[in-house]
C-alpha cells in the first residue's frame, strides 16, 4: 500500500507536466525557437527545441531520455505481473529499432547509417543491436534474433518473410506478435487491475485491429482470411466474432456501418482511413485523460500517463517538423493529430 501511495503521488506530479491542448495548439502560432517546456529539470530539452539547427532525431532522443527517466521512477516500486506488463510495453522501443534495422537492411544501407537512426535506450534495451547490424540479409538477421528475448517474434516474422518477401508483411508480423505478448501480459494481471485497465487497453487494441482491418483489407486488397490472420484476437468490443464478420464485408464504408457503439457513432461519417485513425487517437487520449483522474491508485493510471507522454512527444515532433517545412497550420495540425501512433 505504501508503494501504491507513492506511485499515486508520483503519477499526479508527472501528469501536471503534460502539455495542455491549449499549449500544444499555441505551438503552431509561435515562431520556432520560442518553445518552452517550462519545467526546471528539462532545460536541456528546451535548449534543443529552441535551436533550429538541431536535427529532429536528436530532439526526439532527448525527449525519449526524459520519458525513460519518468518510466524508471514509475516502474521501480512495481512487482510481479504489473511490472512485467509495463516493462514489456517499454520494449516496443526495441521493436521500433528492430523495424528500423530491417528497413535499412532491405534498403541496402550500411550499418553506420542504420545505427544513426536508432533510438538509444541504454541498459534498458534487450535487443542485440550490434550482432543484428552485422548480419548480411534479413534471413540471417531474423535467425540471429531467434536467440534473443524476441525469439518468438523472430520465428513468426521469418516464416512470413520467407513466404512473400514483402516489407509490410514483415512489419505486420513483428507488430502482431509483439501485441499478442502484450495481451497475454494484460490477462496475467489480477481481476481488479484488469477491470481498471479495460477501457484504456480496450480502445487501444480495438483501434489497432480496426485500422489494420481497413488498411490490409481495402488498401492492400488482402483476402478476408489473410486480413483476419494479421489481427490480434481480444475480448474487447471488436472481439473475434465481430472481426470475423467485419473482414468479410466488401468496403470500408460497410465496415464502419457495422461497428458496435461507441465506434459506430464516432466513425459513421468518416470517409477515409486517415480520419478514422485521427478520431480513434483522440478517443484514446480522452480515455487516458479520464483514467488519470481516478482518485485511487491503479496500474491504469501509470499506463495512462505513459501513453499520454508518448502521444505528446509524437505531436510536438510533428509540429516542429511541419513548421520547419513551412507547412500551413491546418496541415501541421492534422499531421500532429495523426502522428500520435502508439505502435
Amino acid at each position: 500500500m505504501t508503494d501504491y501511495a507513492y506511485l499515486n503521488a508520483r503519477v499526479s506530479i508527472l501528469a501536471e507536466r503534460l502539455l495542455s491542448e491549449k499549449r500544444l495548439t499555441a505551438l503552431l502560432n509561435q515562431p520556432l525557437g520560442a518553445f518552452s517546456h517550462a519545467t526546471s529539470n528539462e532545460e536541456n530539452l528546451d535548449d534543443l527545441l529552441n535551436d533550429n539547427s538541431v536535427e529532429q532525431t536528436l530532439i526526439e532522443q532527448a525527449w525519449l531520455m526524459r520519458m525513460l527517466t519518468d518510466f524508471k521512477i514509475l516502474v521501480r516500486p512495481l512487482a510481479g505481473a504489473a511490472r512485467e506488463l509495463l516493462m514489456y510495453w517499454f520494449h516496443k522501443c526495441d521493436i521500433a529499432n528492430l523495424k528500423t534495422i530491417v528497413r535499412g537492411k532491405i534498403a541496402g544501407l550500411d550499418s553506420d547509417l542504420i545505427s544513426a537512426q536508432l533510438l538509444e535506450l541504454g541498459p534498458l534495451t534487450t535487443l542485440p543491436i550490434e550482432p543484428l547490424l552485422r548480419t548480411e540479409d534479413i534471413g540471417e538477421l531474423l535467425r540471429r534474433l531467434e536467440n534473443s528475448p524476441y525469439g518468438d517474434i523472430a520465428i513468426q516474422a521469418r516464416r512470413v518473410f520467407e513466404k512473400d518477401h514483402q516489407l509490410y508483411s514483415l512489419d505486420a508480423a513483428i507488430d502482431r506478435h509483439y501485441l499478442l505478448g502484450f495481451v497475454r501480459r494484460v490477462r496475467a494481471l489480477d481481476t481488479t487491475q484488469r477491470q481498471h485497465l479495460a477501457p484504456l487497453i480496450g480502445i487501444f487494441m480495438d483501434r489497432f485491429n480496426l485500422l489494420w482491418l481497413l488498411r490490409y483489407r481495402f488498401a492492400y486488397n488482402l483476402s478476408a482470411a489473410e486480413t483476419y490472420y494479421l489481427l490480434v484476437p481480444t475480448s474487447y468490443q471488436l472481439n473475434r466474432a465481430r472481426l470475423q464478420h467485419l473482414v468479410e464485408l466488401n468496403s470500408s464504408t460497410e465496415v464502419l456501418e457495422h461497428l458496435p457503439e461507441p465506434f459506430f457513432s464516432l466513425l459513421l461519417d468518416a470517409d477515409n482511413t486517415f480520419t478514422v485513425e485521427q478520431r480513434l487517437t483522440i478517443e484514446i487520449r480522452r480515455v487516458a485523460e479520464l483514467t488519470l483522474k481516478l482518485r485511487s491508485f491503479t496500474l491504469a493510471k501509470v499506463f495512462a500517463y505513459v501513453l499520454l507522454r508518448e502521444m505528446e512527444m509524437q505531436r510536438v515532433m510533428a509540429i516542429i517538423k511541419g513548421k520547419r517545412l513551412n507547412l500551413k497550420n491546418d496541415i501541421v495540425l492534422l499531421a500532429a493529430e495523426s502522428s500520435s501512433a502508439l505502435i
